[in-house]
């Protein structure tokens, strides 16, 4: 449970501490969430495939359940990419406990280490 407050696995900031990053990205993932996740998907992915894989993540967002598994899809090859990989259950619970906030860590984490290309509330 220290990750929900404190920063772990590459994160700079605690999962229920979200609100400590870039504010911009912060208001745009709790404002437009399914936008915000569709475009760091769309972003970790082949640059000439960016619109088609962005459409796709925003739409899988839609879904409830199907946003939660892609979501934790994401944030675990992310994590794998950064060599701190978390458990499965702690990926569902953090997913499922905030999904925005999740989404912010994730695009945070993203601008930091790789930054290009940009995303768009960077």
């Amino acid at each position: 449970m220290e990750g929900l407050t404190k920063p772990t696995h590459g994160y700079e900031h605690g999962l229920l501490c979200c609100h400590q990053g870039n504010i911009i990205d912060v208001l745009f993932s709790f404002c437009c969430g399914m936008c915000s996740f569709g475009e760091w998907y769309g972003r970790r992915r082949p640059a000439d495939e960016f619109t088609t894989n962005a459409v796709l993540g925003s739409l899988s967002m839609c879904i409830p359940i199907l946003g939660c598994y892609c979501l934790c899809q994401e944030r675990k090859a992310s994590q794998t990419e950064s060599g701190t990989p978390e458990s499965d259950l702690m990926l569902i619970f953090e997913t499922c406990c905030c999904a925005c906030c999740a989404v912010v860590q994730e695009r945070d984490k993203y601008m930091k280490t790789k930054g290009e290309p940009k995303l768009i509330t960077y």
